[in-house]
């Protein structure tokens, strides 16, 4: 989702934006479905659109029990090491049990059924390969709801967490720890928001700088011949790395997870140049990742 402009003392250049869960997941749903007509991924994109409304409707069971009323009482949530609760799997159910009523194609339906016939001793090592990036070849397919479900989990967590408390962050989200997918550069003062791949977070990183290294020298862009205004990846030579960026100016209603995963093809570019991605889409994991 793109988030409206931050608020504060005028001249101030606000740090941090916690997400809005059920209006982050419908907008995105909605871009999603912008997206797809004419893109050569228009199936995957309009089946991450049903995915994305499933998660807009799933966020309001995560506030139902004690355990999510209750504050986090660790900043940053760190999501690798975060000792989660049983609302994740709540939110999984939810999301299986409306998705399950729409017709997908035949493996990513056998992936919803041995989701929904799954214990959560079997889900939760799900969890934890997709948090630290690695999920097991053979869970692929069941990839993509489990993390829907942890982002709606992990949404809703950091939507109730006082701004305030959370402090800057050397690098990653100031929120989870998670990395970016990507980032937006927003108003007359060209700020740049970098936007977390797992809570929504979104944080302010001076730009012509390396969020991967945090380097400042040795930065460059590349873009696309035509069709791509508004899209740029910022490239490091101190680390190899890139990370997109999308100029709400140039691309108003871009929002950064679903307007990477319709852009792919600056990756194969940037691929193709020697740059490694920096940026994470979980619902690209095993498929594009760097």
């Amino acid at each position: 989702m793109t988030l409206p402009p931050p608020e504060g003392v005028p001249g101030e250049i606000v740090y941090l934006r916690l997400p809005r869960p059920a209006e982050c997941f419908a907008s995105r749903a909605r871009r999603f479905r912008e997206l797809a007509p004419g893109n050569p991924m228009s199936e995957f994109l309009e089946a991450l659109g049903t995915l994305s409304e499933a998660q807009s409707r799933a966020v309001a069971g995560i506030g139902a029990s004690p355990q999510s009323r209750a504050l986090p009482s660790e900043v940053p949530l760190r999501a690798t090491s975060w000792r989660r609760d049983a609302d994740w799997r709540i939110a999984l159910e939810a999301l299986l049990g409306d998705l399950r009523r729409s017709s997908w194609p035949a493996e990513a339906a056998a992936a919803l059924e041995r989701l929904a016939r799954a214990t959560p001793d079997e889900l939760e090592p799900l969890a934890d390969g997709i948090l630290s990036g690695a999920p097991a070849g053979a869970d692929l397919a069941r990839s993509p709801f489990v993390a829907a479900a942890l982002q709606v989990y992990f949404t809703a967590l950091a939507a109730r967490l006082p701004a305030e408390l959370v402090a800057r962050a050397p690098a990653g989200c100031p929120v989870c720890g998670s990395p970016p997918v990507a980032g937006v550069v927003r108003g007359d003062d060209k700020l740049r928001y970098l936007t977390c791949s797992l809570c929504g977070s979104e944080w302010n990183l001076p730009r012509v700088q390396c969020w991967h290294c945090r380097a400042t020298g040795g930065i460059s862009y590349l873009s696309l011949d035509s069709g791509s205004a508004g899209l740029k990846a910022e490239a490091c030579s101190s680390c190899g790395a890139y990370l997109k960026l999308f100029y709400l100016e140039s691309a108003p209603g871009a929002d950064p997870t679903a307007d990477d995963v319709a852009s792919l093809t600056l990756d194969l570019v940037a691929a193709e140049e020697g740059w490694a991605r920096s940026g994470v889409n979980l619902f690209l994991l095993g498929a594009s990742e760097g």
